[in-house]
């Protein structure tokens, strides 16, 4: 992984790691507390049902995280809130959503040569994907494709490391 990602995958974790500790906080306060049937009941007011909420949350939850209950609050679905914690927790053990795939060559590819390479990644990893081109003459010839942690390397170079790493433990 380059250094770039290192740092973006960092920036990530910090990111979500608030969120899943206050979403994680409610989730117990809420299964501990006998508040649910309060909160999803249409009949009570939604000011009431901020002012449990606030109680349930820490004074310095997330912002975002209190807002997504009062949302659900709103919606009498606070119910749902076990799901969106074991939901949300599934997307940030994937890891960051990844679609863009960044295509390194020695020289442009063609308007045509772009689409053929472009309709084989994304019948292999996904139609949602983007792509950013890249040239790097280091890589002598050929194509390299990032896909987050994926490499399809067709370098010449790399090719050539492939054969000296094979010639020297044949040794």
């Amino acid at each position: 992984m380059s250094d770039a990602s290192n740092y973006a995958r960092a920036l990530f974790e910090k990111t979500v790691e608030k969120h899943v500790r206050d979403l994680h906080a409610l989730n117990n306060a809420l299964e501990k507390s006998n508040l649910l049937t309060r909160l999803d009941n249409p009949n009570e007011s939604f000011d009431g049902k901020k002012a449990l909420l606030n109680g349930l949350l820490s004074p310095n939850a997330d912002s975002e995280v209190r807002n997504l209950a009062y949302l659900l609050a709103s919606k009498n679905q606070v119910h749902l809130l076990n799901d969106v914690v074991f939901a949300f927790d599934t997307l940030v053990a994937a890891g960051a959503p990844n679609n863009q795939a960044r295509v390194t060559t020695t020289i442009a590819l063609t308007p045509e040569e772009r689409a053929k390479l472009e309709a084989k990644v994304r019948a292999q990893y996904g139609q949602d994907l983007t792509f950013d081109y890249r040239l790097d003459p280091a890589i002598l010839g050929g194509v390299i494709v990032r896909i987050g942690d994926i490499v399809i390397d067709g370098s010449v170079s790399g090719k050539l490391a492939a054969m000296k790493q094979k010639l020297e433990s044949a040794r």
